[in-house]
C-alpha cells in the first residue's frame, strides 16, 4: 500500500446509509411531513368553523325574526363541522420512528386518519348542500342570488370530489403500508 492510494471509495461504503436506511428515512420524513400539514389544516378547519358559528350567532343576534333560519342554519352547521374536525383528527402524533415497524405503523395510522378526514369532509359537504338549501329557502322570499347559490353548488361540488379523491388514496396508501408491513415481518 502506498500512501497516496484514495481511501474515498471504501470509507463512503461504510459510512453511506443502506438503501433499507434510505427508505426509512424517506418514510419518515414523508410522515412528519403529512402530520406537520395535517395539524396546519386542523387549524384552519376549526377556524372556520368557529367563525361560521359566530356569523350565525350574530345574524341571529341581530335580524332573529327574518333571518332565523340562516342564523340557526350556521349555527348548527359551524358546530356539525367541528364536529366532524375533532373526531376525523383525533390521535397521537407520529413521535417514534426509529425503525420501519414503527415508521409503517405511523404510516398506517396517518392515512386511516386522512381517510377519516375525507369522510369527514363528505359530511360536511353534504351538510353545507342542506344549509345551502335551507338559505335559498329562507331567501326566497326576497329572491334568492341565484349566482350566489350556483357558485356554492360547484364549490361543494369540487370538494366533495377532492374529498372522494383523497380517501380512494388514503386507503391505497393503507393497502400499500400494511403490505409491506407483513412483508417486513414476513407473512
Amino acid at each position: 500500500m502506498t500512501p497516496n492510494e484514495d481511501w474515498t471509495d471504501l470509507s463512503d461504503a461504510w459510512t453511506a446509509p443502506s438503501r433499507d436506511d434510505q427508505g426509512l428515512a424517506d418514510l419518515a420524513r414523508q410522515v412528519r411531513r403529512r402530520s406537520r400539514l395535517g395539524r396546519l389544516n386542523y387549524i384552519f378547519e376549526m377556524a372556520g368553523c368557529v367563525l361560521a358559528a359566530i356569523i350565525g350567532g350574530w345574524v341571529l343576534a341581530t335580524r332573529p325574526e327574518t333571518h332565523w333560519l340562516l342564523g340557526s342554519g350556521a349555527v348548527i352547521f359551524g358546530l356539525f363541522a367541528a364536529a366532524m374536525t375533532l373526531w376525523a383528527r383525533g390521535g397521537p402524533t407520529p413521535d417514534d420512528l426509529d425503525t420501519p415497524e414503527q415508521a409503517l405503523d405511523a404510516a398506517i395510522r396517518q392515512a386511516q386518519a386522512g381517510r377519516r378526514w375525507a369522510q369527514a369532509g363528505i359530511a360536511v359537504c353534504m351538510g353545507a348542500a342542506v344549509f345551502g338549501g335551507a338559505a335559498a329557502a329562507g331567501d326566497a322570499v326576497e329572491g334568492p342570488p341565484v349566482a350566489l347559490y350556483a357558485g356554492a353548488a360547484v364549490f361543494l361540488l369540487g370538494c366533495l370530489a377532492f374529498y372522494l379523491r383523497h380517501q380512494n388514496r388514503c386507503t391505497k396508501r393503507i393497502e400499500a403500508h400494511r403490505a409491506a408491513l407483513d412483508d417486513l415481518n414476513g407473512g
